[in-house]
């Protein structure tokens, strides 16, 4: 660590913070640009060709042919997969000379590209289940259910476990449980119902904003599988994974990657970000975003990824469990 440049005071140690030089006399040597130009060349040739195969459907694009179409859509998608994954290894091997103190693994906007191309290869198969759990037309089978649920949960897990943890490039992280696993326990069980109940006040105010907008508010796609799929199906995606795998990702490496490169503002700021973008919701996205900030803040108290994961485990569960108890009427919720 250079001593004269900026840190972050993180207790009995300083992380380094801001511009450092990752080239050294035996850094490999890969090129930038092939990952850029994979990535947006692939990107664009996918959406072009989708486009174009859309409108050859409907005989809007005279003799195309849509099967070309179909192919160079999938060609345009594995160019920009190709495009992330050297990305990834280019910055893991330039990256891995660095101290131990920094982060050394790829970009974590690399890493949440590369989880919504693992979600989106999961869920292709089920194009049908994903239409009844949408749009509300057809059948959800009991394993296209599940598969849409725990898609980027899975995503979520393979990333940060293949880039990131398996190549150590968080050295020094606490461990899991934290020092203390019971106040960890504690915290998690005592903040979930206060973030539930303010997630909540923020949902509605969302609501009643766009309502008087005069804007429709959709139900989300979580909200739509809890009245479609099994109960214990809900429970074991929502309750237990989910927590797990956006706890690990958002808080475990996101969190600690921004807060050793770029100090506590953005940690903070940026983790509960990507974490409410990743949800797909105009309507939660303030309250997913506010519950990200709570959820960071009791990770930092704490230093254990126990507690928000048990946090987000609370708010998650007496969420499915009102709406369970409203889909076979023991409860009945006001309009």
């Amino acid at each position: 660590m250079d001593p004269t440049g900026p840190g972050v005071d993180r207790g009995d140690a300083v992380l380094p913070a801001g511009p450092h030089p990752t080239l050294g006399p035996s850094t490999v040597s890969m090129p930038r640009w092939p990952g850029p130009v994979l990535g947006i060349g692939g990107a664009l040739l996918a959406l072009v060709s989708l486009g174009a195969g859309s409108l050859a459907l409907d005989g809007q694009l005279g003799n195309a042919d849509p099967i070309v179409l179909a192919w160079l859509t999938i060609a345009g998608a594995l160019a920009f997969t190709a495009g992330l994954l050297y990305s990834a290894v280019r910055q893991l091997r330039i990256r891995r000379f660095l101290a131990p103190e920094r982060y050394r693994g790829p970009s974590v906007f690399v890493l949440l590209a590369l989880v919504l191309v693992v979600a989106s290869a999961l869920t292709i198969p089920f194009g049908a289940d994903a239409a009844a759990l949408l749009l509300g037309s057809g059948e959800l089978s009991l394993t296209g259910s599940i598969v849409l649920l725990v898609s980027t949960q899975v995503g979520l897990l393979l990333v940060s476990w293949l880039l990131v943890f398996r190549p150590n490039a968080l050295a020094a992280l606490p461990p899991f449980p934290g020092p203390d696993p019971r106040r960890a326990l504690r915290m998690g069980l005592a903040w979930g119902v206060v973030a539930w109940i303010g997630a909540s006040l923020a949902s509605a105010g969302v609501v009643a904003l766009l309502e008087a907008l005069g804007l429709d508010v959709a139900p989300q796609a979580a909200e739509q599988a809890l009245g479609l799929v099994e109960p214990w199906v809900a429970v074991l995606a929502i309750v237990v994974l989910a927590p797990i795998a956006e706890e690990l990702f958002f808080r475990g490496v996101v969190f600690n990657a921004f807060l050793r490169e770029r100090g506590p503002r953005l940690a903070y700021v940026g983790s509960a970000a990507l974490f409410a973008v990743i949800h797909l919701s105009i309507v939660a996205l303030l309250p997913i975003f506010l519950l990200g900030l709570a959820l960071a803040w009791v990770y930092d108290r704490t230093g254990s990824l126990l507690a928000p994961i048990v946090m987000h485990a609370v708010v998650n569960g007496i969420s499915v469990a009102i709406a369970l108890l409203a889909r076979f009427e023991i409860i009945v919720l006001p309009v």
